[in-house]
């Protein structure tokens, strides 16, 4: 598969946006990185569920124009994740039940997550960037750092057949709850997206029937 098109599938690859760089609130590498282990370890143990509504910002160098995109996102332990875009069109990407599930204009595409090397690695980046589940995790190095009211990890793939097209995945925890703000992935190049999370929920009851296809 051509990693244009696995960019497409995925909808995802990202930079640090300007935001962070603001004046007075410079992120600077964490000193206790065992105790901020602890409090992710500790959140991620606890969260069960996620959903949220979300908003996705594709800058393409070659265009002038940023691309905005708006949709609700799922979680649910242990490894269902379900992306639903509802404008500027209606596009979905569900995980359930082994398949990477693709559904654009009612027509469904399914891939095995466990016969596809490159699609369990997707998932997993996938998973680990929203959940913060990244703690030893061998799949990535990881950086910390922190300003005044959030915490930031940067990962670099350690696989080379997904480093080829990400070059780093960055997640922002608000220091007071530890939930991810916003999750940046990093291309090779100067393409990105920025997907902010809003509203969100943790630990609601989600039937699995939210992460089944409905081509309605």
């Amino acid at each position: 598969m051509k990693i244009n098109a696995l960019i497409f599938i995925i909808l995802f690859l990202a930079i640090l946006p300007q935001a962070a760089h603001s004046q007075g609130n410079e992120f600077i590498t964490v000193k206790d990185i065992d105790a901020l282990k602890t409090k992710l370890a500790a959140h991620t143990s606890s969260t069960f569920s996620i959903e949220s509504n979300f908003i996705q910002e594709k800058h393409l160098w070659m265009l002038n124009e940023v691309l905005v995109s708006e949709g609700e996102f799922l979680f649910k332990k242990e490894n269902n994740v379900k992306w639903q875009y509802t404008t500027p069109i209606k596009y979905t990407i569900i995980i359930h039940n082994g398949l990477f599930t693709i559904v654009s204009n009612n027509k469904v595409n399914e891939f095995s997550i466990d016969s596809n090397p490159l699609f369990r690695e997707i998932n997993n980046m996938i998973v680990t960037a929203i959940r913060g589940d990244f703690i030893d995790n061998t799949d990535f190095d990881a950086e910390f750092f922190e300003n005044q009211s959030e915490y930031l990890s940067r990962l670099s793939p350690t696989n080379s057949q997904v480093g080829s097209m990400l070059e780093k995945i960055e997640i922002y925890f608000n220091k007071k709850d530890m939930q991810v703000i916003k999750v940046v992935f990093r291309e090779p190049g100067d393409d990105f997206t920025l997907i902010t999370f809003q509203n969100k929920k943790l630990n609601s009851e989600l039937s699995d029937d939210r992460f089944l296809i409905d081509t309605k």
